[in-house]
């Protein structure tokens, strides 16, 4: 009788698992193929341009600043805190977030900065 109701735990358990794996997932692409599905989350490699546009405002405690995908589409990105530590000097950024009418909202930041990985 144990075994059992341990065995229907544990495939209640995997059930919930199985079910839940889809939401947490999230797939790379670029800012066009996001747009076809806004709301879902997506991992979208960018390069931050126009950096002289880029601004923090206090109000929407939002950073605001124009990205470039890997194929070449530029979206306007807001970030929901201000500028990253390190932003700056970011070579590429991973965007996590999802689409919304013509911007993309980044809701995790990822960066990798190259001199962090140089040799001295």
């Amino acid at each position: 009788m144990r075994l059992l109701l341990g065995a229907v735990v544990v495939g209640v358990i995997l059930a919930l698992l199985i079910l839940q794996l889809p939401r947490e997932v999230s797939l790379y692409t670029d800012f066009q193929k996001a747009a076809q599905k806004p709301g879902t989350t997506y991992h979208v490699v960018a390069s931050w341009i126009r950096r002289e546009d880029a601004f923090y405002d206090p109000t929407q405690d939002a950073f605001w600043f124009w990205a470039q995908d890997t194929v070449g589409t530029i979206r306007r990105v807001r970030y929901p805190d201000p500028m990253p530590i390190n932003f700056e000097a970011a070579q590429k950024v991973v965007l996590i977030g999802y689409a919304q009418d013509s911007l993309f909202i980044a809701e995790k930041i990822l960066m990798k900065c190259p001199s962090k990985y140089k040799e001295e």
